[in-house]
């Protein structure tokens, strides 16, 4: 009796180790979840928008009359975000670059010299590199950097067009102007679709290309005049401090539709003698005509207060997603600067510089692509 319950409990012990033992066996053959210190990937967030657009009208032959015409414009706008503990970088970018093109394109008709004309070039790169205050993360000590430039020559066609000049005015070259911001502040940001940024002290920059400069004495077409900028003659540079605001918003306002704007002022401390490039022009308008003609008492009035006027750059654009390729946008910019003399067109054809608000608007539809970062699992 003693053996039969000897080998008896013998019998259960192996039957429980063999259970564990199997037991082990598939909990060690089982895939396990493993955690991997990816802190440095997870700094990183990026996104953005790819876009070209095209639009085009043939006519042969038609009766009712017109003209072939061929657009194509390309959009890209993106962020690029590094994040770590208390330290913050920002990158942005906004891109457009397009022109048209009108009647006869392969051979050209001795009136219509120029048929492909740009209308759309804006380079703008924006960085910011902060400090964050608060746990919430929504103050941050900021510095902040931002270029605005042009990627192309640009050419004044108004009088080439009425048929006051003989040929268009070269008014901008490759980077040239170009406006460098230079900037310490605070910014707030209380969502990630919005940010505010004040600054008291911030440094502007205008940029020209020397080697393009028109003499004030010159008639060349080649040449850039900078008084257009609020430049002085033969100078390629101009400096000016002020304070600076800036708000950004970005969201998805409504399934597929996507608002993205941008608000700059620029309020100017320091520039208390600042070229007239209104007068100027009218000056270089009368030396061109009457190189004999005494300009004294306009040159008197070269100079100007800029103190009181403020900078204005306001940029919306709106992206329409059909599907996954095919988008329409709409964009808008808004800018006013009273350093810049801009051309009217009078109704005799005639043109003269003078100050103004300039406004710009474009809708295009076109392929598209967004992209940005994955959740990481």
């Amino acid at each position: 009796m003693k053996n039969l319950i000897l080998c008896f409990a013998i019998l259960v012990c192996a039957a429980s180790a063999f259970g564990q033992a199997k037991t082990d066996l598939k909990d060690a053959l089982k895939p396990q979840e493993v955690k991997i210190n990816d802190t440095a990937v997870h700094n990183w967030k990026y996104g953005g928008f790819l876009g070209v657009n095209f639009g085009q009208v043939a006519l042969v032959n038609w009766a009712a009359g017109g003209q072939n015409s061929i657009s194509v414009q390309a959009n890209a706008n993106g962020f690029l975000t590094y994040e770590n503990k208390h330290f913050l970088w920002d990158n942005q970018l906004n891109f457009s670059l397009g022109g048209i093109a009108q009647g006869r394109i392969r051979q050209p008709h001795p009136a219509n010299k120029y048929p492909f004309r740009k209308n759309v070039d804006i380079l703008q790169v924006t960085s910011r590199i902060g400090y964050i205050l608060d746990h919430k993360k929504h103050w941050m000590a900021t510095f902040l950097t931002d270029l605005k430039t042009n990627l192309l020559n640009g050419y004044d066609y108004s009088g080439y067009d009425a048929g006051t000049t003989s040929d268009r005015q070269l008014v901008s070259t490759p980077f040239s102007p170009s406006y460098l911001l230079l900037s310490v502040g605070v910014n707030y940001k209380p969502a990630p679709f919005f940010s505010l940024y004040v600054s008291p002290a911030t440094a502007k920059f205008a940029i020209m290309n020397g080697s393009t400069l028109l003499p004030h004495d010159s008639t060349s077409f080649s040449k850039v005049d900078r008084t257009r900028y609020g430049l002085d003659n033969y100078t390629t540079f101009h400096a000016s401090v002020g304070a600076y605001l800036r708000m950004d918003f970005q969201k998805d306002i409504w399934k597929n539709i996507n608002l993205k704007t941008s608000l700059e002022l620029f309020q100017n401390y320091t520039d208390k003698h600042v070229l007239d490039g209104i007068v100027q022009g009218e000056i270089t308008n009368i030396q061109k005509q009457y190189p004999t003609a005494d300009v004294s008492n306009l040159q008197n009035h070269l100079y100007y207060d800029n103190r009181g006027n403020t900078y204005v750059n306001w940029l919306t654009n709106i992206t329409f997603k059909v599907n996954k390729f095919i988008t329409a946008s709409l964009e808008c910019q808004l800018l006013y600067d009273h350093t810049a003399a801009v051309p009217h067109l009078l109704p005799d054809g005639s043109t003269y510089l003078g100050r103004g608000t300039q406004f710009r608007e474009a809708f295009t539809l076109g392929f598209g692509y967004k992209f940005d970062q994955k959740p990481k699992k």
